[in-house]
């Protein structure tokens, strides 16, 4: 079993474990990244694109990293969210213009994403990517190490900080023991594109029914991004549905703003649940993203409130080198990390439970509040303002890379 050492060992090189990477080279002089999956199988585009919501913060956090350029020419920006509840009156617009910005946030293609972070990744002397390197242990007693599978082989990597960021079901997260608790919400969210007639640049769409919210985000072209929460039995019933009945579908529960719906892509459903670990770190170990918080989709936080996790690392990192950290160090690095991250993340996951509880039942005194309360935000700049900055991942105090800057 063959043994090296690293500075920071990353598990998990998907998009949160990229950025970490490229975000922490000022601390740690060598990185190993390890990604079970394998990144050389491109993804499909066109129709059947997956995407992913940036944040406004996300985007600072790609121009510190110097990515943010390539991005934008293939984002769509969003300058107006348009607030909706099925059935009733009240509406309510975020606009881009009214906090003098470009755009409150993009979308853009998950493909597209990786491959700009893979290139920059690729150019950088000191971080090692190891695409199907299978995570296998973590002694954390003493000296950290790693234990990992790859090409058939086993090896051990000693390191002097390890980011865990391998998902939901994050392996190295049990390897270390800490516990984590799920909450099932009871419903599953169908994932397509869909092209419509007479598409509104910049326009995104947050529509609550009393199943779910329906979120229809803006791609190049005529394309939109459709995240559709049913019920389990009807998103089953829908993802078997020939292409015309899930239309119709679709364009009942949404209606005819952007004209009729011409065609769909290709469909994917999974169950919503949210995990929260009972704690964000062990030793010389800490978490982030989905393996610390994975969300319910309805705020589109969960991999900006990952970028943010990593930019608020950097922030206590300080540029020290980890090798130069003692113990008392980590344990203050890891005592003020978990009280930074928890503070958001409660907010967060308030902000989006409460909005699933809201919005997803059909009360006749909820109907009516609910209906108001879009109608009233729409007229309060000071509220709306605050949604806003909190939907941009802005209202949770500033660090470097949220200025644009390493």
């Amino acid at each position: 079993m063959d043994s090296n050492s690293s500075d920071l060992v990353i598990v998990g090189g998907g998009l949160v474990g990229l950025c970490a990477a490229l975000a922490l080279q000022k601390s740690a002089q060598n990185i190993l990244l390890l990604e079970a999956a394998s990144l050389s199988q491109p993804e499909t585009g066109g129709l059947n694109a997956r995407s992913i919501a940036l944040s406004y913060s996300s985007v600072q956090i790609f121009k510190a990293l110097g990515v943010w350029p390539d991005l934008k020419k293939q984002a769509a920006p969003i300058r107006t969210i348009h607030i909706s509840s099925q059935g009733r009156w009240g509406v309510s617009r975020l606009r881009a213009d009214d906090y003098e910005l470009d755009a409150l946030g993009y979308v853009i293609e998950s493909r597209l994403l990786a491959a700009s972070l893979l290139e920059k990744v690729e150019r950088c002397d000191n971080i090692t990517l190891l695409n199907e390197a299978r995570f296998e242990s973590i002694e954390n007693s003493g000296e950290l190490r790693i234990g990992y599978s790859h090409q058939q082989q086993q090896f051990q990597q000693n390191a002097k900080l390890a980011l865990i960021a391998d998902g939901a079901g994050s392996s190295a997260r049990a390897s270390l023991g800490i516990e984590h608790k799920t909450i099932d919400y009871g419903q599953s969210a169908i994932i397509t594109n869909v092209e419509f007639e007479k598409p509104l640049a910049g326009f995104a769409y947050e529509r609550f029914t009393e199943q779910g919210p329906l979120a229809m985000l803006p791609l190049s072209g005529n394309r939109y991004a459709c995240v559709w929460t049913r019920e389990p039995d009807q998103a089953a019933e829908l993802m078997k549905a020939d292409e015309a009945t899930f239309i119709a579908a679709l364009q009942q529960c949404f209606g005819f703003r952007m004209g009729f719906i011409d065609k769909t892509g290709e469909r994917f459903c999974f169950e919503l649940k949210r995990t929260q670990a009972e704690q964000l770190s062990q030793g010389r170990c800490v978490l982030v993203g989905n393996a610390a918080n994975a969300l319910h989709p309805v705020a589109g936080q969960g991999f900006n409130l990952a970028l943010r996790d990593v930019a608020t690392l950097y922030d206590l990192l300080d540029g020290r080198p980890v090798d130069t950290l003692d113990q008392a160090a980590i344990g203050q690095l890891m005592a003020s990390y978990e009280g930074n991250r928890k503070a958001e993340q409660r907010r967060v996951i308030r902000l989006g439970d409460g909005l699933v509880s809201l919005f997803s039942n059909e009360l006749p005194l909820i109907n009516h509040f609910r209906a108001g309360g879009l109608a009233l935000l729409d007229q309060l700049p000071a509220m709306k303002a605050q949604v806003a900055m909190t939907g941009m991942g802005m209202s949770f105090g500033g660090n470097a890379l949220l200025r644009g800057r390493l």
